[in-house]
């Protein structure tokens, strides 16, 4: 387990299917990443990909889904997850998502800072990088916080559900030098 100040990140487990059905299918939940109506995805579809992450006794998976929960009494609250990790590069992307009722009270800041350690450490990364809905400045604010740097915007990245366009996407990245420079800081 990953431990924070105020959370602690788990692995998936058989059971969270329950916490992902609801965030998952939630569309004020899933706005944030142009999913208005959510993912659609049911329990069952869910708990399925769920046990086969579970299954993967890989230590090092190109993709992991974790559960963030309060420390206080290990409820979740959300999830993280690293996916591409690309050995050779040594970098992958991220998500984050903290559930609605839990936001602005600094899990997400926490969960992320030991989280992206996590990954530098033990992925042996050289870069984080991020997408981003462009209207996401909440997600920029904190992510510039924790020292991420604007790449760029991709122009028409994804198909926004909220609209039915296209929208562009800010493009961010970490690199490790860059963190160990801010790491005793923001940890």
């Amino acid at each position: 387990m990953i431990e924070g100040k105020s959370v602690v990140i788990r692995q998936l487990e058989l059971g969270d299917e329950e916490y992902l059905y609801k965030w998952w299918n939630d569309g004020s939940f899933m706005s944030h990443a142009a999913l208005a109506y959510g993912t659609l995805e049911s329990k069952t579809a869910i708990r399925n990909s769920i046990e086969k992450e579970v299954l993967n006794s890989q230590l090092y998976a190109a993709s992991k889904r974790f559960i963030i929960c309060k420390k206080e009494d290990m409820t979740p609250i959300g999830e993280m997850s690293y996916c591409g990790w690309d050995k050779r590069e040594q970098k992958c992307e991220f998500g984050i998502k903290i559930w609605k009722e839990e936001q602005g009270k600094g899990y997400g800041k926490d969960a992320l800072s030991h989280f992206i350690d996590f990954m530098f450490r033990f992925l042996n990364l050289n870069k984080i990088e991020l997408t981003s809905m462009i209207d996401n400045k909440r997600a920029h604010s904190l992510y510039r916080a924790l020292g991420f740097k604007e790449i760029g915007i991709v122009r028409e990245g994804f198909f926004d559900s909220r609209t039915g366009k296209f929208s562009d996407v800010m493009y961010m990245d970490l690199l490790k030098r860059e963190w160990i420079d801010i790491r005793e800081e923001v940890l």
